[in-house]
């Protein structure tokens, strides 16, 4: 998203706050566009729709709401595109087998919950195993998604750090107290 694009999205945000409508908000727009350069106009747009929809205090949505809002409009809270927990259960159970050594799992996280728990403890079928399966496989995947999200927050400040150190300097939002 650039400014252009997210000034257009703050321009949806004003004509739906009559509380805003006579500020300056050229530096949110440079703001948005600094902080969620990887979301496209168009996801960007169904997000701050959405939050306008559901919102019940007259607020201009923050950074962090739009991006999990996008989040939800993609794939849910999963951006590795994992199967869901009990999905994962599923294809386990069907093709697991001890005496296979080498099984093709659909996602990596899969596999890697069948490595730790162990194709034999797996098997064996102890009363709990679904339930212990599910809690791994649920940790690796937000573990997954942590990792990408802090891959896609790395990448937009490697990039930008020079355009926000001028933004904030330019806007004077921000006040650095001498010491």
């Amino acid at each position: 998203m650039n400014v252009l694009e997210a000034a257009t999205l703050l321009g949806y945000v004003v004509a739906a706050m009559p509380n805003i409508q006579d500020k300056d908000l050229s530096a949110t727009a440079k703001l948005w566009a600094v902080t969620m350069p990887d979301i496209p106009f168009k996801i960007g747009q169904q997000a701050v729709l959405k939050i306008l929809r559901e919102k019940k205090i007259p607020t201009v949505p923050l950074p962090g709401e739009i991006v999990d809002t996008v989040k939800q409009l993609v794939n849910g809270e999963n951006k590795v595109n994992a199967p869901s927990d009990y999905e994962a259960w599923q294809e386990v159970r069907s093709k697991i087998d001890f005496y296979k050594p080498k099984i093709e799992w659909s996602h990596p996280a899969i596999a890697e919950t069948v490595k730790i728990i162990g194709s034999r403890n797996i098997c064996g079928g102890d009363y709990n195993v679904a339930d212990r399966f599910m809690r791994v496989y649920n940790r690796i995947v937000k573990r997954e998604n942590d990792q990408y999200e802090n891959k896609i927050t790395l990448k937009i400040a490697n990039a930008d750090t020079q355009n926000l150190i001028t933004f904030v300097s330019k806007n004077k939002q921000i006040q650095l107290a001498d010491r």
